[in-house]
């Protein structure tokens, strides 16, 4: 096997044998054919389940086919290294740095030659359509379809940028990813989605959002703080609020209050001071920024020092003396 490799804490597969390995692509994946094209094959797959995505990397030391029938699953690809090319609907492409949108509602035949490398980003076609909609505000039987057409370059570039960022965060922190952060960097990654590929809501994603009562504001602020530690459910707001979640946006800019997620994080800081101003035998840095919901120490620590006005090894350092 090369040395290119991602998420090696989800290891699914590493093998020689293309029986042993069609028989693991079949079950883990919902493959439904798998064929060698060389006398020396190798593969090495590795898939992170999230909870309405799921992150894949795969590597082929041989060629080899593989295929999907019709299912709820979009796929996305993103190649790393060698050549790989679809074939769904009748017509077949070449992956590049990212394939288009690949829907389920057909058959997905995948091509790989040897030494191929990429990652692959799999979604809930039902979780990615009651995203769209809430982000509208669509209450109807509209189903989310996405258009044949071209991506825009520009917010696929960051797509490919944040999948390659996740799959190393999470190769970095394994299972001790805070639960938080994981949910809201999945659910910006699946807007991300939406922004970049045409579909049936785009039109309505770059409409101006209808006004709200500037109550919404201090609505959605109580439930982020009554709520502070669990992931930013926007979709549960916006349906509370009775506005869409563009409207939401909207309204916090509007008053100058920046987003629900910066006041997310304001508010967390906050519950990280009062954690560590009162300090048990466990109490930890580390511990509570997981706790509140950042996963990388040192943003924590720069953030809380803004915000709070001293390091949080500072605060920690005196709750304990005065103990």
């Amino acid at each position: 096997m090369g040395a290119v490799s991602y998420l090696d804490r989800y290891s699914l597969l590493r093998s020689r044998d293309s029986e042993f390995a069609r028989d693991r692509l079949f079950a883990a994946y919902g493959a439904d054919r798998f064929e060698t094209h060389d006398c020396e094959f190798g593969i090495q797959a590795n898939l992170a389940r999230l909870s309405s995505i799921g992150l894949a990397f795969c590597a082929y030391d041989g060629a080899a086919s593989l295929s999907f029938p019709r299912s709820q699953i979009l796929r996305q690809f993103f190649s790393i290294q060698g050549a790989a090319g679809f074939r769904t609907n009748g017509h077949s492409r070449p992956i590049g740095a990212w394939s288009p949108m690949i829907c389920g509602d057909a058959r997905l035949d995948l091509d790989f030659a040897p030494g191929y490398r990429q990652l692959v980003l799999r979604m809930d076609a039902a979780a990615l359509e009651r995203l769209a909609k809430s982000l509208v505000g669509d209450d109807s039987s509209t189903k989310l379809h996405f258009v044949d057409g071209k991506a825009d370059p520009a917010m696929m570039a960051h797509v490919r940028q944040d999948v390659f960022r996740f799959a190393e965060e999470l190769e970095r922190f394994g299972q001790d990813y805070a639960p938080i952060a994981i949910a809201e960097l999945e659910r910006a990654l699946m807007v991300r989605i939406l922004l970049a590929h045409p579909h049936s809501f785009t039109d309505r994603l770059h409409r101006a959002p209808p006004g709200a009562n500037r109550s919404v504001v201090d609505l959605v602020e109580s439930y982020v703080a009554a709520h502070w530690d669990e992931p930013l459910d926007l979709e549960k707001i916006a349906e509370i609020a009775n506005v869409s979640v563009r409207t939401i946006f909207r309204e916090f800019s509007n008053a100058g209050r920046g987003s629900p997620g910066q006041f997310a994080r304001r508010i967390r800081l906050d519950r990280a001071a009062e954690l560590l101003r009162r300090p048990d035998d466990q109490t930890s840095v580390l511990a509570v920024a997981f706790k509140c919901g950042f996963q990388n120490l040192g943003r924590f620590a720069a953030e809380y020092r803004r915000v709070i006005g001293e390091l949080p090894s500072e605060t920690l350092k005196n709750a304990r003396r005065r103990q």
